[in-house]
């Protein structure tokens, strides 16, 4: 598989082409291979979710079809199977189509769809990175432009940081949707459990998925994530905004002053945030000695 690198000719005297626009072509060319690299993660990562539930489910309705009528009647049997074989049937499908085809999808001169890899994609990122380090550095790029570029790209640090909250609050509600329902589910089942011998099975699985949405909760810290990153995407949302209109710290400063502080502001934030994540990732006893 051959792919295209992006190649800057640089002369003796310079770039062939004005150096700010070089320097926004080949920032949009990593924002665009970042963005491929994501997706091929992301399809890496549900190929193995697939690969894992789809055999899973199986070995389930297999144990299920031959366990004994008395403790699953034929209702509830047909009830699970229904809707069951079309699931475990999509999680093959979606395995074998995800790992024949791994990768970004991507289309080359000749309009052929090829697959770009992800050791391909990490390797075109590293080396157009490369290549904007070696930019700046025989462009002699002023620091001006530097710290505006650094002021757009924060705006697209807010979006990232919101969408990464987003997800987290959605695992969240998920999982404290499961506690909720299913305590109250366990507990109803447990009292009609004594005329209804089946339920008891009911009961135990219902108990068993309030435990593991329990202690995932507590252990990723599903809550904190989101809540951080959020407070982050907002502090510097409400510092772009006022450098942007002259409000604030930045009301009777100039703008090569208002942009300086802009830059070491979000910095602080963005380090602040990094220390908190690192924090959420250390176990509970150590996190406690630190605080």
């Amino acid at each position: 598989m051959s792919i295209d690198w992006p190649v800057l000719a640089v002369k003796g005297d310079g770039l062939a082409a004005s150096n700010t626009d070089q320097l926004l072509v080949l920032n949009h060319e990593v924002r665009r291979t970042e963005h491929a690299l994501a997706v091929a993660r992301q399809r890496a990562r549900w190929s193995n979710i697939s690969m894992l539930l789809g055999p899973l489910l199986a070995v389930v309705l297999y144990v299920l079809l031959y366990m004994p009528v008395t403790v699953v009647p034929v209702a509830i049997r047909t009830a699970i199977y229904i809707p069951a074989i079309p699931i475990v049937a999509c999680f093959c499908g979606a395995a074998f189509y995800l790992k024949k085809y791994r990768g970004y999808p991507e289309r080359d001169n000749q309009q052929k769809k090829l697959y770009l890899s992800e050791g391909d994609l990490e390797l075109k990122l590293a080396r157009q990175r490369d290549e904007r380090k070696i930019l700046l550095a025989n462009a002699d790029t002023p620091p001006r432009v530097r710290r505006v570029t650094y002021k757009e790209d924060a705006y697209t640090d807010v979006d990232h940081l919101r969408a990464e909250s987003k997800r987290y609050r959605s695992v969240n509600n998920f999982l404290q949707g499961i506690i909720i329902i299913g305590s109250l589910a366990a507990t109803g089942a447990s009292g009609v459990s004594t005329e209804v011998p089946v339920l008891r099975w009911v009961t135990l699985a219902l108990t068993f998925a309030v435990g593991i949405s329990s202690g995932f909760m507590g252990y990723f810290k599903y809550k904190e994530r989101s809540f951080y990153l959020q407070q982050t995407a907002d502090a510097i949302e409400n510092e772009w905004e006022a450098v942007e209109i002259g409000v604030g710290r930045y009301k009777d400063s100039d703008e090569e002053t208002a942009l300086a502080d802009f830059v070491e502001e979000v910095h602080r934030l963005k380090s602040e945030q990094k220390k908190r994540q690192q924090n959420l990732e250390q176990p509970p006893d150590v996190r406690s000695a630190d605080e």
